[in-house]
């Protein structure tokens, strides 16, 4: 029996989920309009909004951030892409235009803020495309092409790209996925470590249980994750428990072959080199 909500805002929200296929639909300019302002209408510190958006709709950029972002095809299908950015830059303008004192991108603290005030803003815009029938998805990948974003949207210092989010007409709205819930997720009053068994089968439940079946090249795959991540021992110790189970569970597969743990730490420093190229001096400590 499907779930009753106490009203259709609760059902949006419970039934909310990426949206990767679109219709060959534009979206009308009032409904899109009617969206981002519900979006620039979120939380933000002191009410500041530090952020900007950049909506392309061309098919040159969006062609771009495919080739050169290596971003997913459905970027370019959509009918709008937006890119939501911190955006210190007006308000260091503003500041000096008005004779006040300014040092955000110098700021951790601020950078801190706008990070979630960018954040807010893109998900009240993506529950507001829900709905009036639009879908969504956020295209998370922004993080492994800052500097060609850079070039493609013109961005100057002081603005950083955080996240895409991608609309149009859904072919057809996807149902939502298993989540945590409260119990796995909701701590009272203070964090407490939940028993591990209870972690995995709580994991178990929402992933239904899934497992993978091995395969030489995914063992491979692993064996070299976990060496560069630990040591070869402990290399040894998981691809043989893996052959002894006689799958990859779905731990194994996240980590081990997807976001991949050896991959995930190799970009740091990178990543400190393009906030300083972005204008963000608060990185370098001082």
């Amino acid at each position: 029996m499907p779930k009753q909500h106490s009203n259709k805002t609760m059902e949006l929200l419970y039934q909310r989920a990426s949206c990767r296929s679109f219709l060959d639909k534009n979206i009308e300019p009032e409904i899109l309009n009617e969206i981002i302002s519900a979006g620039l209408h979120g939380a933000t510190g002191g009410n500041l909004q530090p952020y900007c958006i950049i909506k392309i709709t061309s098919d040159e950029k969006k062609k771009r951030l495919v080739d050169e972002c290596e971003m997913q095809k459905l970027v370019y299908k959509a009918p709008v892409d937006l890119l939501f950015c911190i955006d210190w830059r007006r308000l260091g303008r503003w500041a000096e235009a008005c004779d006040a004192p300014f040092s955000a991108t110098n700021s951790y603290h601020h950078f801190w803020i706008a990070l979630q005030d960018t954040v807010i803003c893109a998900q009240n815009i993506c529950t507001a495309a829900d709905a009036v029938g639009l879908g969504s998805v956020y295209i998370g990948t922004v993080e492994s092409c800052f500097m060609e974003l850079k070039s493609i949207c013109n961005i100057p210092d002081g603005v950083f790209p955080v996240v895409l989010v991608s609309l149009g007409y859904p072919t057809t709205y996807p149902a939502p996925r298993n989540k945590l819930g409260i119990e796995a997720l909701v701590h009272e009053e203070e964090y407490k470590d939940l028993p591990v068994e209870d972690i995995i089968r709580f994991h178990d439940d929402k992933y239904e249980h899934k497992t993978f079946p091995i395969t030489e090249k995914k063992l491979s795959t692993i064996y070299k994750v976990v060496s560069d991540v630990y040591d070869e021992s402990k290399a040894k110790e998981i691809t043989d428990k893996i052959k002894e189970q006689g799958h990859i569970n779905m731990a194994q597969r996240y980590f081990g072959l997807h976001y991949m743990a050896n991959w995930a730490c190799s970009d740091n420093k990178e990543f400190i080199d393009t906030l300083i190229n972005y204008g963000f001096d608060w990185i370098k400590g001082n």
